[in-house]
């Protein structure tokens, strides 16, 4: 981020400092990865990389795992806050047609998240959340519901590993097929208990 009168480090908040420090040392290592295994990259490397001073990198984080924990939870945010709009919610759809796009435009942070074993923890807050936004649910919904989560994250990783050839849309119809039983099951549960 080029420096001007307004986001200089003097005339910028505590938060905002932080938060453009955050943002540097994520993007930084992001780009170290590209030639680097996580387990490699130093913090004095990843300050360096960032511009950021060592006090500045503990200021924020207490460990390099921290950076992996933060970018899991900013991917994973981005793609449940995609559910909050009515078109994504009626449409499932479309919400994994943006899930594989997500995907694709992190590539580097989901190598990362995947040898960290963090991938599946975008997938883990789904249930919860969809079921949150759907009021009244059964046991049986709720498990439709876990299950067609797995097998999107399955395809998902498996994707990714082959490269992801498909295109974003081609992917979001074979989540559906596992998913549109579950879709139905969730329609018919919110039409019953609309007429009771």
């Amino acid at each position: 981020m080029p420096q001007t009168a307004s986001n200089h480090p003097r005339n910028l908040s505590n938060n905002e400092a932080n938060k453009i420090t955050r943002e540097s040392i994520c993007t930084a290592l992001l780009e170290l990865l590209k030639t680097k295994d996580f387990k490699d990259i130093s913090v004095s490397e990843l300050v360096r990389r960032a511009g950021v001073s060592r006090q500045s990198f503990y200021r924020n984080y207490k460990t390099k795992e921290d950076i992996v924990l933060e970018i899991e939870k900013t991917i994973g945010t981005r793609l449940i806050e995609k559910m909050n709009d009515p078109s994504y919610i009626n449409n499932p759809k479309k919400w994994f047609i943006e899930f594989f796009s997500v995907v694709r435009e992190n590539t580097v942070a989901v190598t990362l998240l995947q040898k960290s074993d963090l991938f599946i923890t975008i997938f883990e807050r789904v249930p919860s959340y969809i079921e949150s936004h759907l009021g009244t649910t059964n046991h049986e919904i709720h498990y439709s519901i876990v299950a067609s989560i797995a097998a999107a994250h399955a395809i998902a990783r498996e994707w990714f590993r082959n490269g992801m050839k498909e295109n974003e849309a081609e992917m979001a119809e074979l989540c559906m097929n596992f998913s549109r039983a579950t879709y139905n099951k969730v329609r018919n549960n919110q039409e019953n208990t609309s007429v009771n």
